[in-house]
């Protein structure tokens, strides 16, 4: 007879635990905030790019593999799973966005989507702060890219295809999928 087992071991470790009883269920909390800022500058020679742009603050996919996981203690939040269920997100993320594209030493760089964390995690679909943010992008025809892992990405695919016409940039790629 087979039994689910709610905890796979892991296969780094010689031993592994199972729950004695079902997992305490994950109580999201949305926060939301006017950010400063909106754009991050990155001057690491290991990532190509300049400029990200992070419309929220923690991630629901939860990776526990994630690297920003520490950037919730600046909050005084836990890396653990408060980064998973305390999300922020940044409100006013597309004017600051805007602001930044209409001062005048701009250079029409192109800015990442989700340098840190996940810009089409669940609460995008309420919120549509990533698709505003593309809006302000195709505006001012600045080009960006997106990192993601989240299908949610497929809403705006319009807007992806009439933002890469408005750059020059080469076609958009047709090897998008989601598992």
């Amino acid at each position: 007879m087979l039994r689910l087992v709610d905890n796979p071991p892991n296969p780094y470790l010689s031993q592994h635990r199972e729950w004695l009883e079902p997992p305490p269920n994950a109580q999201v909390e949305v926060y939301e905030e006017s950010a400063k800022s909106i754009l991050s500058e990155n001057d690491s020679p290991d990532i190509p790019f300049r400029w990200s742009i992070n419309p929220y603050r923690g991630c629901q996919h939860a990776c526990a593999y994630c690297y920003a996981r520490p950037t919730h203690e600046y909050l005084n939040l836990g890396a653990g799973t408060d980064f998973d269920t305390k999300l922020i997100a940044k409100i006013n993320a597309p004017e600051l966005l805007r602001a930044v594209f209409a001062k005048r030493g701009w250079q029409w760089e192109s800015i990442s989507f989700s340098g840190v964390t996940d810009c089409y995690q669940p609460i995008e679909a309420a919120y549509q702060l990533t698709r505003r943010c593309l809006e302000v992008c195709l505006e001012f025809k600045n080009p960006a890219s997106i990192i993601t892992k989240g299908c949610l990405v497929l809403r705006d695919l319009d807007l992806l295809h009439d933002l890469h016409r408005a750059t020059g940039r080469p076609r958009l790629s047709e090897h998008l999928f989601c598992r």
